[in-house]
């Protein structure tokens, strides 16, 4: 089988592989986009450490993706796939949104590369979509056709978005009077978890990492953030069903996530999501998975290499 270049470039961390014997991905290698100056570079040191020659490259990237030339949202990398190829040989190239991958990712997730949010465990059919915070909030869909499946990539996670309590208006007057127009990655996200504890603790700074360990541990302000955070989580979440009408599921990806677990197992986050008058008995209906495996985008990539005919 022909080796096949999968790459996952997010705005902190690249992930590169290949495809495997088993059909998923293997001989993974994660690098902080900080330990290389450009995808290029990293690609590079892949191929070196591993002793990988793919002959086709599937990347995903966290950016919108938009013919050849490509601009990263989060990270100030820029490149061209084209240029890509022909630097390291590959006869095709296909490039693809980093949620987008997610997407893709879906029909391959094994049982234990998920579990249920909530009660409702049902794996009924139609529209799938998937999002997740890291550094960003990505938002994609995943659409039954007669012959597999069609991915919808979208930059939903720039849509704008607001309070529905008291309490949480004045939480987000304050976001509105530091950043302006707050839209859902402002607060659903890493950075967006900072956002909300400086919103909540009059301006106090404090890293993403350091507030979900504090959550975890138990200290009051921590997990009163966390808190706000899913129950707003829950509400996108039900916003995105409604949006597709994705009767098959929302799946709910991202390692910030998988770190706020135990508060998304919580009843609030199903209160939430279910909480859309007048269409609560139609979301009662769908599931909320939380994906486990450490990197679908890999797993979406592997994916497409196969419906590309790059294996």
């Amino acid at each position: 089988m022909a080796e096949v270049l999968l790459a996952d470039i997010g705005a902190t961390n690249c992930r590169f592989a290949v495809i495997g014997a088993d059909g998923r991905p293997a001989r993974m290698i994660k690098l902080r986009d900080n330990e290389v100056p450009t995808l290029e570079a990293g690609i590079a040191r892949y191929l070196e450490e591993t002793g990988a020659q793919p002959r086709a490259g599937v990347l995903a990237i966290a950016g919108p993706i938009d013919g050849d030339a490509v601009k990263m949202t989060n990270r100030n990398w820029a490149f061209r796939f084209g240029d890509l190829a022909k630097r390291f040989g590959w006869s095709g190239v296909r490039g693809i949104n980093d949620f987008e991958a997610v997407a893709w990712s879906l029909p391959h997730l094994a049982a234990g590369d998920v579990r249920a949010l909530g009660t409702l465990s049902v794996k009924p059919q139609g529209v799938k979509a998937a999002f997740g915070p890291g550094t960003g909030l990505g938002v994609a869909a995943l659409l039954p056709e007669s012959d597999g499946w069609r991915v919808v990539a979208t930059e939903g996670g720039h849509v704008s978005f607001g309070p529905a309590t008291d309490e949480e208006e004045a939480v987000f007057a304050r976001l509105r009077a530091k950043h302006g127009r707050v839209s859902a990655e402002t607060v659903l996200c890493g950075p967006g978890i900072e956002n909300l504890f400086s919103a909540m603790n009059d301006g106090a700074e404090r890293s993403s990492a350091d507030i979900i360990a504090a959550a975890n541990a138990g200290e009051a302000a921590a997990v009163r953030c966390v808190k706000l955070f899913v129950r707003l989580f829950g509400r996108f979440a039900g916003d995105l069903a409604l949006t597709f009408k994705a009767l098959g599921g929302i799946y709910v990806g991202g390692g910030v996530s998988r770190r706020v677990a135990k508060f998304l197992d919580a009843p609030a986050f199903r209160e939430a999501f279910e909480n859309h008058p007048p269409y609560a008995d139609l979301l009662r209906r769908i599931p909320t998975t939380l994906i486990t495996l450490d990197e679908p985008g890999l797993l979406g990539c592997a994916a497409v290499a196969r419906a590309e005919g790059f294996v």
